[in-house]
């Protein structure tokens, strides 16, 4: 199992990106368990679309964030998510022939999350607090704060 902990540097000043970083990381974190689990290689490809397609979700989240507050780096954020994501879908596919170990993987999901987080994400919470712009809808929704 890789060690993977929360550290606040992930964090960008968004709350529901930040919220989601937590979860996204959950899962990577899950992958690396695996390892010890002894997990047969269909549940972990199963667990392996779940951390993709959380990605997926999660990066239209972030994207739509970039949208409200018309955050001027968007298509080139966009496309950095679109290679992320066609390399851990290869990443995926490897494993699934055999071809790539787990432990590669998990190494990719950590090294992809820390680095966009702080490199490039970063640039995101910067330009959120030195516009004082807001995304269009509120953190949590309205059904979820508990009137």
């Amino acid at each position: 199992m890789i060690n993977i902990e929360w550290h606040h540097e992930y964090e960008i000043g968004n709350e529901r990106i930040d919220f989601e970083y937590r979860i996204f990381l959950g899962l990577i974190s899950d992958a690396s368990l695996a390892l010890d689990l002894n997990l047969d290689r269909q549940r972990i490809l199963q667990h392996l679309e779940e951390v993709k397609q959380y990605a997926i979700f999660h990066f239209i989240i972030e994207e739509n964030i970039m949208l409200d507050i018309d955050y001027p780096e968007l298509q080139t954020h966009q496309q950095e998510h679109q290679v992320l994501l066609a390399r851990l879908t290869d990443k995926i596919h490897q494993y699934r022939n055999e071809v790539l170990d787990l432990e590669a993987i998990v190494e990719f999901l950590f090294e992809w999350f820390a680095l966009h987080t702080t490199q490039v994400d970063t640039r995101i919470g910067h330009y959120l607090k030195s516009s004082n712009k807001t995304a269009a809808f509120p953190f949590p929704p309205q059904t979820l704060r508990g009137h």
